[in-house]
Order: structure tokens, then sequence, then C-alpha cells
């Protein structure tokens, strides 16, 4: 039997290096010093506003004559929304054209009679000038014409409409709105002592509630070069990507400013123990038969979900105790193991 006991000893030592150290040895999950782009994010909750917003006014007071677009259409720059009556103005425009023709006329006969010295330069001055006028109305009367006829200023989508042919309409009437979100323009305030951290061209990320697994991208436009004096904070304008126009204006998102962006090292949280106002880390240290863990203070810099920037006390590659620290004392052997062996324990 004790030849068999002394077989079943040494196959141990082999199978669990726990038992090969001794028995000493704390068995520990560990994580490594990493370096990998990081960023000091500046958050802020922001207003959605369209791209391009206006809102459809009829010039003059006038009646519809025709209504060309449904609520919430897509229209091109340049299409008519509304015709407003003009029958007026197309008939005194039709006159003045007649003039215009009647006058260019007596002008190339007075031009003629002039080389033939049968007419004065006056009179042809006079019928030059009587040219120029009818022209000059007829401009007129074509603008009048033109200001009844609304059209889109820009491509967009349409709002509601609110009214209906044969309704009379004034400047202070809404028609309709005009709107493009195919960008957005968000608004939104950074605290004052943020001030040097935000600059255009800084990227951005924003959320919102009604979408809160789908990350919008932009980037930041302008910051107000003026501080609220109750609220110790500016407004920065940022634009934002909506391809597919899910966002709407008005909806509040969260934003994140990527500032600061560089490289750094980085540990998981896990790894931390704090004490006092310090804080400490277990690092793998090389031994004769294995490895000790030897505790290190850390300065630290920003912190990120699950990690954390390591500004001092670290080196990337080096190899950090991030569970069974609790076993720990300094110098101590310590043996590595998997996720899976350290819930068996």
């Amino acid at each position: 039997m004790k030849p068999f006991r002394v077989t079943f000893f040494l196959l141990a030592l082999i199978a669990n290096p726990v038992l090969a150290q001794g028995g000493n040895a704390v068995p520990v999950r560990t994580a490594e010093v990493r370096l990998e782009p990081v960023a000091t994010p500046i958050e802020a909750l922001g207003t959605a506003r369209a791209w391009e917003y206006v809102s459809v006014r009829a010039t003059e007071t006038e009646r519809i004559a025709r209504i060309n677009f449904d609520s919430g259409q897509r229209v091109q720059a340049g299409d008519v929304l509304v015709e407003l009556n003009h029958g007026e103005e197309k008939a005194e425009l039709a006159g003045v054209r007649a003039s215009l023709e009647r006058h260019r006329r007596d002008l190339e006969r007075l031009q003629r009679l002039v080389r033939n010295k049968l007419a004065t330069r006056e009179q042809l001055d006079a019928a030059e000038t009587l040219v120029a006028e009818t022209r000059a109305r007829l401009q007129a009367l074509e603008a009048r014409i033109e200001d009844r006829i609304i059209r889109a200023p820009f491509a967009g989508q349409l709002g509601l409409r609110d009214v209906s042919v044969g309704s009379l309409v004034s400047p202070s009437e809404e028609i309709t709105t005009l709107q493009d979100i195919r960008q957005l323009k968000l608004d939104f305030t950074v605290p004052e002592r943020q001030m040097p951290a935000v600059q255009g061209g800084m990227p951005i990320r924003a959320v919102s509630r009604a979408f809160p697994e789908r990350v919008f991208h932009g980037e930041v436009m302008i910051a107000e070069a003026r501080v609220d004096s109750q609220t110790r904070a500016f407004t920065v304008r940022a634009r934002l990507d909506n391809p597919d126009e899910l966002l709407k204006p008005g909806m509040m998102l969260v934003v994140t400013i990527v500032s600061d962006q560089r490289e750094a090292l980085t540990i998981p949280e896990a790894a931390l123990i704090p004490l006092a106002d310090n804080q400490w880390v277990y690092v793998l240290e090389p031994a004769d038969d294995g490895f000790v863990a030897r505790k290190r203070q850390v300065k630290l810099g920003q912190r990120y979900p699950g990690k954390v920037e390591v500004l001092e006390g670290l080196s990337r590659g080096e190899r950090v105790v991030t569970r069974g620290t609790l076993h720990l004392q300094d110098g101590k052997p310590v043996v590595e193991q998997s996720a899976e062996e350290l819930s068996l324990r």
C-alpha cells in the first residue's frame, strides 16, 4: 500500500500546482496591463434641432387657388407648394406684354427714321425710355405673380397642412412647416471649467431614450464664446448624423464629447485595492518555484466602465491580480487559475 500512496501523491502534485508549491500558493485570476486608446469623456444633455427649418407662409393676404402637397410629404427645393389667386395680375401682365411689344415696334421704326434723318434724336430717346419703363412694369408684375406661388426653399419633409383651397391666408398665418432632418443641430451646455477641453471638430456620441441601443455620431461645430452668468455654463452646438431620420427635433439626447484622445495603460477595475486615499494592486513577479504577489501603489487617471487608466506604478505587459486579493499578502506565492477553477472552490 505504501508505494501506491507515494505514486498517488506524486500524481496529485503534477495535477495541482498549488500542492506542488507546498500548499501555500493562493489561487488567483489575473489580467494584463494593456496599452490602448482612451479618451476623457464630457457628458451633457442636449436638445435636437432641425438642420434647416422654415414656417411656410404667404407674402400677401390672398385666397388659395391650388395646393400641391400633402401632410408629411417629402419635397425638393423649388417644388411648388401653394398657388395664391393671381388672376388680376395675369390679366394685367398680358396687357403690359402687349404694350411692350407695341413700344418695341415703335422704337424699331424710329431707329430707321433716325438713320434716314426723318426723326429727331429726342424722339428716339423718348421711345427707348418708354420701352425700358414698360419692361420694368413687366418685371414687377412677374415678381408679384411669383410671390403668389409659394415654393419649397430647400429639400426636406413637410409638416401638417393647416389650410384648404379657397382659404384666405395672410403673412401671419402658417400654411405648413418644412424641415431637413438628415442632419441635426444638437445644442447642449457644458460647465465653464471644461471650456479649454471643448473645440470644434471633436467627435461626439449621442443616445436617445427612444432608441437606447443606437449610438448616433457627429462632431462639435462651435462653442459659444460666452458663459452664462447664472449657470456658469456655455452652450455648445454639434452636428449629428441622422441618416435614417429616426431622431426628431425637440428630442433630448445624452451627449458624450470624446476629448483628449490618447493611448494609456489600463487595468480592470477589479484589480484595485483602496486603502485610505490611495489605490494599490497586487502584481505578479517571477520566483524560483512560480510567482509571488507584490503589493504596489498606483496612481489612477480616468475611469471607464469596467476598467481604469493607470498613470504611474505599472508597466505594459505586467499582470495584476483581479480575483483572490482577499487572501493575499505582499510576497505571498500565487498560482494562476481560470475562472472556472476558481468558481469550483
